[in-house]
């Protein structure tokens, strides 16, 4: 039975670093595909910070351009508010997707809580003679998840009444006005008796007639309330240092929207097959079942050469479970073919890398085609 697809946001920029100081296109391009490997049923969108390009080799920049311009790889718009990692959270939240990153995200949590339900947060490490290997997390709380937390909780958010806030949204804070939060809000509102019939009864009676005072009423103990009327004087009571700052002022509570634990997954639509008939050198970083190869140069690559003959090939790239061989043809039309490292000596290799070299022109046996993915499998001669 197929699994469903899942859509996932891969952190670019985040495992492009992972055990690195500069960011590197290869070791992106080797995660993107280990990750491909283990969760053939993920459909991936990868997002780099805006200044990925000027950060990697310079020999890497012309392969990241053609990703970008392809849509294999996408970058914030420039100066965006929380650079990458808020547009990735944003892009997340937005399709219910999955993050696959070592970050934590630390002044997110108030505002993406979704981040600590299980399943929605995904890290990877390269181990070393295993591969990438890649387990579910929970982001970990710091400095900056608390303060981010506590800046939230200290404000009151005003909304119109019968507005709730919506998935998505922010939600400005706003104080209190200073003289406000000095008053005590009562639930039942006192209606005070008029004063005019009174001054009215006094002007009839002359200046030598005085009206005599009544006698004060007892004041009302202390944490006292009872039943008010109409016309009752209210005596202030003094709230204690606590209660002052537990007084909210506004009496309509503004209750937030619940957020979905895990939204459904949603199904993805292929990404269209890029039009230029050479072969894109990041083709690693393309989604789902989509084809590597061109039609028309991958069927004169199957009519060329059939399945156990042998043919020469340039080594271009490395993944965590082999190694990405080009082969040329006669019309100079590069195919790109795969050679898992079962398939690169008995004993087979831990690592590709330990018996193949970049731009190494070496013979290999063609082992079988897939004509779905329009790529074939190599085993080394």
């Amino acid at each position: 039975m197929k699994r469903p697809t899942i859509r996932v946001v891969v952190d670019g920029s985040n495992l492009a670093t992972e055990g690195r100081t500069i960011p590197s296109l290869v070791q992106l391009d080797d995660a993107v595909r280990a990750f491909l490997d283990e969760y053939d049923h993920a459909d991936v969108i990868v997002v780099v910070d805006a200044s990925f390009e000027h950060r990697v080799a310079a020999a890497e920049r012309a392969r990241f351009k053609e990703a970008e311009i392809a849509g294999e790889i996408v970058t914030p718009p420039a100066g965006a508010v929380g650079r990458g990692d808020a547009f990735i959270l944003k892009i997340a939240q937005r399709i219910g997707a999955v993050v696959l990153s070592n970050d934590s995200f630390q002044e997110f949590h108030e505002q993406y809580p979704w981040l600590f339900d299980t399943g929605r947060l995904i890290g990877g490490k390269p181990v070393k003679g295993v591969g990438w290997v890649f387990t579910e997390r929970l982001p970990v709380r710091g400095v900056k998840s608390a303060r981010a937390t506590r800046a939230v909780k200290k404000l009151a958010v005003e909304l119109p009444e019968g507005v709730v806030p919506a998935i998505g949204d922010t939600l400005t804070p706003v104080k209190a006005p200073r003289a406000a939060k000095r008053t005590v809000v009562k639930t039942e509102e006192i209606t005070k008796a008029p004063a005019a019939p009174a001054r009215a009864a006094r002007k009839m009676a002359g200046p030598d007639v005085k009206e005599a005072k009544a006698p004060k009423e007892p004041r009302a103990a202390k944490g006292s309330r009872g039943d008010l009327t109409p016309g009752d004087t209210l005596t202030p009571v003094k709230t204690t240092r606590v209660a002052k700052k537990a007084t909210t002022v506004k009496k309509a509570l503004v209750k937030k929207a619940p957020v979905a634990s895990t939204p459904a997954p949603v199904a993805s639509t292929p990404a269209p097959a890029a039009s230029t008939p050479e072969l894109a050198p990041a083709v690693a970083l393309r989604r789902g079942r989509q084809p590597v190869n061109p039609e028309g140069g991958f069927a004169a690559f199957v009519k060329h050469f059939k399945i156990g003959a042998t043919l020469t090939g340039e080594v271009v790239a490395f993944t965590s479970h082999g190694a990405v061989i080009q082969v040329t043809m006669k019309n100079a039309t590069p195919i790109e073919c795969y050679a898992p490292t079962t398939s690169l000596g008995d004993p087979a290799p831990a690592r590709a890398r330990d018996v193949l070299k970049r731009g190494d022109q070496r013979t290999f046996r063609l082992v079988t085609v897939d004509s779905e993915r329009r790529i074939a499998e190599l085993a080394l001669t």
